[in-house]
């Protein structure tokens, strides 16, 4: 039997790592089961048919406009299961403000209507097995079959800390967020893939109508908390955040306080707006009034980015913008 160089199997190992790739899907506020998100839908189907996507990222606003009411609930059916029937893929999903509404205007007050979504993950009767969200938050790593991963995700809630306040005392946010900072921590200590990537409802940073954290909406203090918790936890040790909210697409440079990580808001899923203050943060790339989606690949090396919009007439998708991230 012929024994291998340790040179010549060195590099094979290492050619087998740089051939290793992953294509996954960002989108955002999709929960609406109307004409647009199966338009949205339609068009991820096709850009996937041969990019082979292995998988999507939910970033919040999954049931509008205020959440399931059960694990039962109908809307799981209306809202996600048959818009997105044609896709073969599952999505890793997180909570947003509207699955945690008390009323329909986005209030974020009721978050245990976000356990509903993680019972729905648990219900073994479901039309498809799709829908992943084993708890409010959560960690994966991709490939699953690799012994070194290419990425870890981390799911985020961003709600109990970003947004208004809950009477339920399991939700305040001073030790919610005490708990979830610890989680982040040692998640990120633990993790061994060659990205990290974070994916959360509300955006740290953005152009659109709800702004950056810390003065959502134009509200001094808004959001003050989750901008703590982003800056101490995730910037410089995640490579990418992307969030929704924010009802169109953008991809955000570094800020001065996040010399490391760029942002993407990918909330164009179901739901069109425009741009309130396109120069508020250096953007590489924003649209608004558009539908569409961010479709992401990487190796071992390179993280590729491609803004993909969506024709609101016709569903017919276009890549407008792409670019390229290198370790």
């Amino acid at each position: 039997m012929k024994i291998l160089p340790a040179l010549l199997i060195a590099g094979l190992v290492s050619s087998a790592l740089q051939a290793q790739s992953l294509t996954f899907v960002a989108v955002g506020d999709t929960g609406t089961g109307e004409e647009k998100q199966y338009k949205v839908a339609a068009a991820m189907a096709e850009v996937c048919e041969t990019r082979s996507c292995a998988f999507a990222l939910g970033l919040g606003d999954n049931i509008y406009e205020n959440g399931a009411e059960s694990a039962d609930d109908s809307e799981f059916i209306d809202k996600f299961e048959m818009p997105y029937q044609e896709l073969d893929f599952p999505f890793y999903m997180a909570l947003g403000n509207h699955d945690n509404s008390h009323f329909n205007t986005g209030d974020g007050l009721d978050n245990f209507k976000g356990d509903f979504q993680v019972d729905y993950h648990y219900r073994e009767d479901r039309l498809s097995d799709k829908w992943k969200m084993p708890a409010r938050y959560y960690h994966f790593s991709m490939p699953e079959s690799s012994d070194k991963p290419l990425a870890d995700f981390l799911a985020l809630d961003s709600n109990p800390i970003a947004g208004g306040l809950d009477w339920n005392h399991q939700f305040w946010r001073s030790p919610y967020t005490k708990t979830h900072r610890r989680w982040i921590r040692d998640t990120l200590t633990a993790s061994e893939g060659t990205w990290k990537i974070a994916f959360s409802h509300h955006p740290y940073i953005s152009n659109g109508r709800h702004g950056n954290a810390g003065k959502y909406d134009g509200l001094p203090g808004q959001g003050k908390t989750w901008k703590t918790l982003i800056e101490d936890k995730l910037c410089e040790k995640v490579d990418l955040m992307i969030s929704g909210h924010d009802h169109d697409l953008q991809w955000l440079a570094p800020t001065e306080d996040c010399e490391k990580t760029s942002f993407i808001v990918s909330g164009a899923g179901a739901k069109t707006r425009g741009l309130t203050n396109p120069n508020r943060n250096e953007a590489w790339y924003q649209a608004g009034d558009v539908l569409g989606f961010f479709l992401i690949t990487l190796n071992d090396t390179q993280l590729t980015g491609e803004a993909w919009e969506v024709d609101q007439d016709t569903g017919k998708p276009t890549m407008v913008y792409s670019r390229t991230i290198t370790k």
